[in-house]
């Protein structure tokens, strides 16, 4: 009696267990550089980039942008939470990212090198030539009123991606597990 009882409360744990599949709800292209932009009258960094159709992270020597991803979470703590990076649509070579997370204090259509901080966590890292995944639990469960920023940042050469505004399927999304 007693195996079949423990039996039972395990599989109604295990049931109990779900996992959704939450699409990024708010991102953008965040610029950190000196350059200037339309005809050198305004630096490229005080340009919101939240409404592009494209995602872009690049590294050059002084210069460089960061993808900045906004997610809202479920009420239930995580026991389980997966970012799935989706493949590239255009990159130039090998595509080696890191993941940080960040305060969600930004709005998708004014957020830009100069209101958004370039601060937060490092999560993890991975290779997403062809897209990939990392575990991001940590971020997850520390998330201030279930929402959750992460930057996306590369090591190597420019990589784009599709945002929101592209109409695509292939955006990031995030398997939470509760």
């Amino acid at each position: 009696m007693k195996c079949i009882l423990s039996s039972l409360s395990v599989l109604a744990v295990a049931a109990a267990e779900s996992t959704v599949n939450l699409r990024v709800a708010r991102d953008a292209s965040v610029s950190f550089n000196g350059i200037q932009c339309n005809y050198d009258t305004v630096p490229c960094s005080s340009i919101p980039r939240g409404l592009d159709n494209k995602l872009t992270a690049f590294r050059g020597n002084r210069d460089y942008g960061r993808v900045l991803l906004g997610f809202d979470l479920p009420l239930n703590a995580p026991t389980k939470c997966v970012l799935r990076v989706p493949k590239p649509i255009e990159n130039s070579g090998d595509v080696s990212l890191t993941v940080a997370s960040t305060d969600s204090i930004w709005e998708e259509s004014t957020v830009n090198g100069y209101t958004k901080r370039i601060d937060g966590e490092q999560v993890g890292s991975l290779e997403a030539t062809n897209g990939g995944e990392l575990d991001v639990t940590d971020a997850c469960a520390r998330a201030v009123n279930h929402k959750l920023s992460l930057f996306v940042d590369t090591a190597g050469g420019m990589v784009t991606f599709n945002s929101l505004q592209s109409g695509s399927a292939d955006v990031f999304v995030l398997d939470y597990s509760f």
